[in-house]
C-alpha cells in the first residue's frame, strides 16, 4: 500500500510539473538514436560547451558520449511522445512506488519492522523527489536503482551468497549508466564484500558491473580517445566549485564573472574545423573529451592555488555546498510565505538523518556502510557545483536513516517516561531504608515498654 501511495503521490504533479527541462532534449536525442539502431545523434546549434556549431555542420551526425545509455534506454523502450509523454508517466510512477517499497524492506532488514514501515511512509509522502514523475529526467529511474542497489547491497551482506553480490554488482551498473556519479559505488561494493570475506562474491559483484559497464567504457574509449564514463561534465562541475560557489554566490553568479568565463570558454580553441564536423563524427566526441581535461586541470590547479592563500574560505565553500545539497526545498519553486517553514523541515529533516546515520555506524552492519556511503556521496558532490536535486536519487535511504534517528528519539522519550512512572531508584531505595529504619526502631520501643 505505501509502494500504492508512493505511486499516485508522483501522479499529482502532472498538471504543475512540464515534462520537459534543461537536460530533456539531450535524452530525448539519445533515446530516438536508440529507437532508430544506433548511438548517433544531430550535432546542435550550440554544445555543452558553449561552442557555437557552423551552420553548415549543424545536425551532422555525432557518436553519443556525453550521454550514458541508462535512462535514454528507459525512454526508447516506453515509446514516449507528444505534448505529454503518459507512457513514461507511468513507467515512472510504478518504478517510484517501487522504491518505495525497496526503501521500506531495506529499513526492515538493517534494523526493525518498525523502521522499515516509517521509512516507507516517510519515502511514500517525501514530496520532492515526486516531481520528477512527469518529467524527462533520469531522477525517477536513478531513485529507482539507488533502492534497489541498496536492497541488494544488504541481502547480499547479511546472507553472504554471491548471486546477491551479484545483483547488487548489475544494480550499481544500472545505475552508474544513468547518472555517472554513482560510479564510486562500483569500487565500495567490491570493498565491501571483501570486507565480509566473500571472496567469490567480491569476483561476483565485480564481474557483474564488468557486464553492464565494459561496452560503454570501450565505446568510449574508442569514440572519445580516451576511458571514461561521460566525456564531459566532470570538469565544468569542479571549475565552477573552484571558482568560488558558495554562499551568497550561487553558481549563476560564478558564470557572470570574467574569470570563470574566460577559463570555460578557453577550451574552444581545441574546436575541430567545420569540415571535420561535417566528416568525422568522432571529431566533437574527441573535443568534448579534451575540453573536459583542460577544464579539471584548470579547476585543480586554481582549487590548489586557492587552498594556499585562502584555504578556510575554501572549506566553508565546500562545507556549504556539502549543506546545500540536501536542501530539497531549493529544487522547486514554493509560496514565498511557506519558505520558511520549509526551510526549517529541510534542517530538521538534515539533522535527523545525520543523527540517524551516526546511529547506524554504532549499530554497526550493512546500514554502517550505507551511512560511510552518504557520507562520501555528500563529500564527492560537495568538493564540486551542486544543485539540490542531485540528491534526490538518494532520498529514499536519506529518509530512511531519518526514520531510524525518529525511532531511537522515542524509545529514548519512552524509556524517560517509564522510569519517571516507576520513580527514580535511588530515591525509591532511600525511602525504603528509611522505612526499614523506622520500623526496627519501633520495635525497639515496644520490645522496651513489654520490659
Amino acid at each position: 500500500m505505501l509502494g500504492v501511495v508512493g505511486a499516485l503521490h508522483g501522479l499529482i504533479y502532472v498538471p504543475f510539473a512540464g515534462p520537459r527541462l534543461g537536460d530533456s532534449p539531450g535524452y530525448e536525442a539519445a533515446a530516438h538514436a536508440i529507437r532508430h539502431g544506433s548511438y548517433t545523434t544531430p550535432l546542435p546549434d550550440v554544445d555543452v560547451t558553449g561552442l557555437p556549431i557552423p551552420g553548415s555542420a549543424q545536425g551532422a551526425p555525432e557518436r553519443q558520449t556525453y550521454r550514458t545509455p541508462g535512462y535514454p534506454l528507459l525512454l526508447a523502450a516506453a515509446d514516449y511522445g507528444g505534448a505529454r509523454p503518459l507512457v513514461l508517466i507511468l513507467v515512472q510512477a510504478l518504478l517510484t512506488g517501487a522504491g518505495v517499497i525497496l526503501v521500506a524492506f531495506t529499513a526492515r532488514r538493517l534494523w526493525s519492522e518498525r523502521a522499515g514501515l516509517l521509512a516507507g511512509v516517510l519515502a511514500a509522502v517525501d514530496p520532492f523527489p515526486k516531481h520528477y514523475v512527469p518529467r524527462v529526467l533520469s531522477e525517477a529511474l536513478a531513485g529507482f536503482l539507488v533502492a534497489a542497489t541498496a536492497y541488494a547491497f544488504v541481502r547480499a551482506w547479511q546472507d553472504r551468497a554471491p548471486a546477491w553480490w551479484a545483483l547488487a554488482g548489475l544494480a550499481t551498473a544500472a545505475l552508474t549508466l544513468t547518472r555517472p556519479l554513482f560510479v564510486l559505488v562500483v569500487p565500495l561494493v567490491v570493498l565491501a564484500a571483501l570486507l565480509r570475506r566473500s571472496w567469490r562474491g567480491a569476483v561476483a559483484s565485480a564481474a557483474a558491473c564488468a557486464l553492464l559497464l565494459g561496452p560503454w567504457l570501450a565505446w568510449e574509449g574508442d569514440v572519445a580517445g580516451r576511458v571514461t564514463m561521460a566525456s564531459f561534465g566532470e570538469g565544468w562541475n569542479l571549475l565552477l566549485a573552484a571558482h568560488g560557489e558558495g554562499l551568497h554566490r550561487t553558481a549563476v553568479d560564478v558564470e557572470r564573472s570574467p574569470a570563470y568565463a574566460r577559463d570555460f570558454l578557453s577550451v574552444h580553441r581545441f574546436a575541430p574545423s567545420a569540415a571535420a564536423l561535417r566528416t568525422d563524427p568522432e571529431a566533437h566526441p574527441h573535443y568534448l573529451a579534451r575540453a573536459d581535461a583542460e577544464q579539471r586541470r584548470l579547476a585543480e590547479h586554481l582549487y590548489w592555488k586557492r587552498l594556499r592563500h585562502e584555504p578556510l574560505t575554501v572549506l566553508g565553500e565546500v562545507v556549504y555546498r556539502g549543506y546545500f545539497l540536501w536542501m530539497a526545498h531549493e529544487d522547486w519553486v514554493q509560496p514565498s510565505r511557506l519558505l520558511p517553514l520549509l526551510r526549517a523541515v529541510d534542517w530538521l529533516t538534515l539533522a535527523l538523518a545525520a543523527a540517524g546515520a551516526a546511529l547506524a555506524f554504532r549499530l554497526g552492519g550493512a546500514g554502517r556502510a550505507l551511512a560511510l556511503f552518504l557520507v562520501l556521496f555528500t563529500l564527492v558532490n560537495a568538493v564540486h557545483h551542486v544543485e539540490a536535486r542531485y540528491a534526490m536519487p538518494v532520498r529514499g535511504l536519506y529518509v530512511a536513516f531519518v526514520a531510524l534517528a525518529l525511532l531511537g528519539l522515542l524509545d529514548v522519550l519512552g524509556r524517560q517516561r517509564r522510569k519517571a512512572e516507576r520513580g527514580d531508584p535511588e530515591r525509591r531505595a532511600g525511602e525504603v531504608a528509611g522505612r526499614g529504619q523506622v520500623r526496627l526502631g519501633q520495635a525497639e520501643h515496644d520490645a522496651g515498654h513489654h520490659d
